[in-house]
């Protein structure tokens, strides 16, 4: 891949030199995938290190929504100066032609040195791909709200953190928002979640919540096969970095 890649004068021509890269990621669900697709390592509590193809790779858990992801950043990473930030995880599609395992990118003005190579890395693993805005909401979106936002916003793709995250970095990098697509314009997810991530979190809630189980399962199953696609990008991605 990284020689098909280097053979494109466009991508040649785009590829910025190795990127110290922040990637942020809300949950355990979202950031293990990465873990293993990445090949990191643990770093201290909500923290991972490694490399890929010489770039300096940082992975830290945010916690759902922009206050715990302004939070956690605010808290940990004021110090730190990172060549890119990547808000990481899932996201819900907004346009009818966007499928569960897409990839989404918003690039808000990020230069095309980081831009370029994304849709070359689709194109290379055959990843159904789309550019286009995400849209921040604090709660997760019936279907109908889904589609009326969608078209009204003219958005690609909702979540949770992206937003925060841009704002965090008040422009000391260049912010990707690269999300797998969880659930389509017409699919609802359960609106609710465990207060935790620990085992007994996980048991109590679905003592609580034994109707949603079918519902749980289902969206834990999805969840993990979007975010088997999001850690192939992006580590195919970062390789020409």
């Amino acid at each position: 891949m990284t020689a098909m890649l280097e053979d494109s004068p466009e991508v040649a021509a785009a590829t910025p030199k190795k990127a110290r890269v922040l990637l942020t990621a809300a949950t355990r669900w979202e950031v293990m995938p990465l873990v293993r697709a990445l090949q990191l390592v643990a770093a201290g509590t909500g923290r991972w290190n490694g490399s890929i193809a010489g770039s300096a790779l940082t992975l830290v858990k945010t916690g759902i929504g922009e206050i715990a992801a302004a939070q956690t950043l605010d808290r940990d990473f004021n110090a730190f100066d990172f060549d890119l930030t990547i808000s990481a995880g899932l996201c819900g599609a907004m346009q009818p032609d966007v499928r569960r395992g897409d990839i989404i990118v918003d690039p808000h003005e990020t230069e095309m040195e980081y831009v370029v190579p994304l849709r070359e890395t689709a194109r290379a693993l055959s990843i159904p791909f789309h550019f286009g805005r995400i849209l921040h909401t604090n709660i997760v979106l019936k279907p109908a709200e889904k589609r009326a936002l969608g078209a009204q916003q003219r958005v690609v793709a909702c979540d949770m953190e992206t937003a925060a995250v841009r704002r965090w970095t008040r422009s000391k990098s260049p912010v990707l928002g690269i999300r797998a697509v969880l659930d389509e314009i017409d699919e609802e997810i359960p609106s609710s979640a465990p207060s935790g991530e620990d085992a007994l979190s996980l048991a109590r809630f679905a003592l609580a919540h034994a109707g949603q189980l079918p519902a749980l399962i289902r969206t834990g199953w999805r969840s993990s096969r979007s975010m088997r696609n999001l850690g192939r990008f992006l580590r195919r991605y970062l390789e020409v970095l």
